[in-house]
């Protein structure tokens, strides 16, 4: 059995990024996590990782065999929480991706009531606007704004609630002027979220009428992450596609203004991803409860969401 506390040892590694974090995340010695790893290239006189006093790189092959000692973590995992589900209390750590403006507006609350609600459990939380690999990047439930269908059938996808976009924009970029109709927006900057899109677009659907327009822009300043949108515009820099909840405080005090206010821009929807798993651990089971119920909960209470 000695050579799956190996597979385990090269799994934290890797996972951590290196021997330094490693330790320090786990409390096993550097010179223990090294030893072990080296034995088991030896073993197998195979390399799979290259590493000098400045530089680590897992190699194509330990990157596949890291995949695969994943696979066997997470089924360890599966297996321990048949035992962990017989607890009347959910407890252990769960790994969580984020947005960070969707953390500040809609799923800190939840988070911080769940935790008070159990005591023992521990949250990892990744605030990333990218869009995380589940499996590959080793988290439990990846919670996100998409706009488009769900193409990944290996995972779970949970539509929550929907979100209402808004154009909007600074004072100083509009200098008093009203813009008055879709065309308009082609005078001004504008400001995207994501970096490797072929074309960005705003669809824009009329309150009342129900007319739909798809307007294709060239970002001045594009951004992985919404917060750096939200700033930008802030600052005067564009007009940008932001959802409604993040910016109605802006909104009423006037920090900014809503341009085409008849117009809706992007639904988003806001989504729960995690692995397909047999023995899927309590606790995440009970977290995804709330996520849903808190989120579903502010249709109706909170601007910007609808059912």
């Amino acid at each position: 059995m000695h050579i799956f506390d190996d597979y385990y040892y090269f799994y934290l590694v890797v996972k951590h990024g290196g021997f330094s974090a490693a330790s320090e995340a786990t409390q096993i010695t550097k010179s223990k996590l090294s030893r072990r790893i080296l034995e088991l290239e030896e073993r197998f006189n195979i390399k799979l990782i290259q590493r000098t006093t400045r530089h680590f790189q897992v190699t194509p092959l330990g990157q596949q065999f890291y995949e695969e000692c994943q696979k066997v973590v997470n089924q360890i995992e599966c297996s321990e929480n048949v035992l962990l589900q017989q607890k009347s209390e959910p407890q252990g750590l769960v790994r969580i991706s984020c947005p960070n403006v969707m953390l500040q507006f809609q799923i800190r609350p939840i988070l911080n009531a769940f935790l008070q609600q159990y005591p023992k459990i521990q949250l990892e939380l990744e605030l990333t606007s990218r869009r995380v690999d589940v499996l590959h990047d080793n988290i439990d439930i990846a919670i996100r704004t998409s706009f488009n269908p769900n193409v990944d059938s290996s995972l779970i996808v949970r539509d929550v609630v929907k979100t209402t976009h808004c154009l909007v924009a600074s004072q100083s970029l509009l200098q008093g002027h009203t813009i008055q109709h879709y065309q308009e927006l082609a005078q001004y900057p504008a400001l995207a979220l994501g970096l490797m899109k072929n074309q960005y677009t705003w669809h824009l659907q009329h309150l009342t009428t129900g007319e739909t327009v798809n307007f294709h822009f060239d970002p001045r300043l594009k951004c992985n992450d919404l917060a750096g949108v939200y700033y930008a515009v802030k600052d005067g820099l564009g007009i940008a596609d932001l959802p409604v909840l993040s910016v109605q405080e802006d909104l009423k005090n006037g920090d900014l203004i809503q341009v085409l206010p008849d117009w809706q821009s992007n639904i988003g929807t806001v989504q729960l991803v995690y692995a397909s798993r047999k023995g899927q651990r309590l606790v995440i089971e009970k977290l995804i409860e709330s996520l849903i119920q808190g989120l579903r909960n502010m249709v109706g209470r909170e601007a910007g969401y609808i059912a």
